[in-house]
């Protein structure tokens, strides 16, 4: 598997992210030492997957990979996870690298993991634990998709799905939900009559049902109020769950918090290396239409919409959960520059290595090189090359001033270090503002809660 670098590196790359997605919906589900991890560091993500490539790597051919990888989750997984429809999802994509020619169903893949030694193992320290799922099939109507759902949000498998309604009113609908594995509960013609049968049936679940934990109560009304209190009462996980429209509601009355969930399939995220390049694509083209290095960061979102149907936001959210987009572009320092007016709160974004010399400089547009690096091993030395780029960047931007911030980013993308960093090199005991209002060819100026530098004439 040696030679495989670049699958590897994929499989890698989403698995974090799959160890993102947990963290963030079963936290539960992480030893507390790998709970206490910093996930979203972006150094902690380059050190987490290099290592999982590089024991991903001692697998002697892609199947044994597969099982090698199962084999590391087990070490900081609980067993509720390799039953859960997280686990399947997973090693379905985790095929699709490995095996690219090979279609694997789902459901299939379900059974053959249940037959894997160690997830057999597994199964058993579960002690039968399972969740029971509700339905008022007269009140909500819910598809494979919607279902899906469901076994997400649950810690253990629903093992048992119970449908109540009056079958001789709803079609065939009692024979699509016999297919997907509903045991189907008849109650006569009547208002309430499948709410009544469903509170009187559920309200004995932790009799009937001794190893079940989690109880999802599937219906918009609200007579379902003293069954909840009744089964949390008990010590079992209660989920309610509505409809509204595209979205799939969701109450957890252990942690009374309500997430929603949309039922319109949205494009695939694409990986963290595709969606540089697709941004990379975008300003290029931008650059090449408007003459202008700097782009507006909302026409880079907006083109990327409507070309990809998918939102910055929500890709970066993916890769980055919780971080800003700004912030998320300023740690991409290898690849893009982010700058901010003095004057406004537009963000403008470039590509770090665009070649500027290329540019045709016009009477109103004229370019300056990159700035040339210098050898920073002095307090004179790392004074030269920030004022050679905000020389850089005030003439890009035609502003007089530029974000204190934006020369940073760009300083790491060029030197690869830090401003900080470079500053105890030198030993320099002061902060990175004072260092630049220290600078005789430097200005230095507040707008808001933002530093601002130029240069001094």
């Amino acid at each position: 598997m040696k030679d495989d670098a670049i699958i590897i590196n994929s499989i890698s790359e989403y698995v974090y992210q799959s160890i993102l997605v947990t963290l963030e919906q079963h936290p539960q589900w992480l030893s507390d030492k790998f709970k206490n991890y910093p996930w979203q560091n972006m150094a902690f993500k380059a050190q987490f997957t290099n290592k999982l490539g590089i024991k991903l790597s001692e697998a002697q051919n892609r199947d044994a990979l597969v099982t090698k990888l199962i084999t590391l989750l087990q070490s900081f997984l609980a067993p509720a996870f390799f039953v859960s429809y997280q686990f399947t999802d997973l090693i379905v994509n985790i095929r699709k690298y490995t095996h690219p020619g090979l279609e694997i169903e789902a459901q299939h893949l379900e059974t053959l993991n249940r037959h894997h030694p160690f997830l057999y193992s597994r199964l058993n320290q579960l002690d039968a634990a399972f969740a029971i799922l509700l339905l008022d099939a007269e009140n909500l109507s819910l598809d494979s998709k919607s279902e899906k759902i469901m076994g997400k949000i649950c810690t253990y498998p629903i093992n048992i799905k119970l449908a109540f309604a009056n079958w001789r009113r709803l079609g065939k609908k009692d024979l699509d939900l016999h297919n997907r594995g509903y045991e189907l509960i008849h109650v006569p013609a009547g208002k309430n009559s499948a709410d009544l049968k469903m509170s009187s049936l559920g309200s004995s679940i932790w009799v009937n049902y001794p190893a079940a934990k989690e109880v999802l109560i599937c219906s918009s009304d609200a007579d379902f109020n003293h069954l909840c209190t009744t089964l949390q009462n008990h010590g079992l996980t209660v989920y309610r769950i509505s409809r509204r429209g595209n979205e799939i509601v969701v109450f957890n009355s252990e942690t009374e918090k309500t997430d929603i969930y949309s039922l319109i399939q949205l494009p695939t995220i694409p990986s963290l290396e595709n969606f540089i390049t697709q941004i990379k694509e975008i300003i290029k083209s931008e650059q090449a239409l408007t003459k202008n290095i700097w782009i507006e960061l909302t026409r880079v979102s907006q083109l990327f919409q409507e070309k990809y149907q998918l939102t910055l936001t929500q890709v970066l959210e993916h890769h980055f959960p919780g971080q800003k987009n700004t912030v998320v572009f300023l740690e991409l320092n290898q690849d893009f520059v982010v700058h901010q007016l003095a004057d406004s709160s537009q963000l403008y974004i470039t590509l770090f290595d665009v070649n500027l010399s290329q540019e045709k400089p016009t009477e109103t547009n004229s370019t300056p090189p990159e700035p040339t690096r210098v050898n920073i091993n002095s307090q004179a030395g790392l004074e030269a090359a920030l004022v050679r780029i905000v020389q850089c960047l005030t003439a890009q931007s035609h502003q007089e001033y530029v974000c204190i911030i934006t020369v940073a980013s760009m300083f790491q993308a060029e030197y690869g270090v830090a401003i900080t960093k470079a500053m105890r090199r030198l030993e320099l005991n002061s902060k990175y503002t004072q260092f630049l209002q220290s600078c005789n060819q430097l200005k230095v100026k507040k707008l808001d809660k933002n530093y601002l530098v130029g240069l001094e004439y």
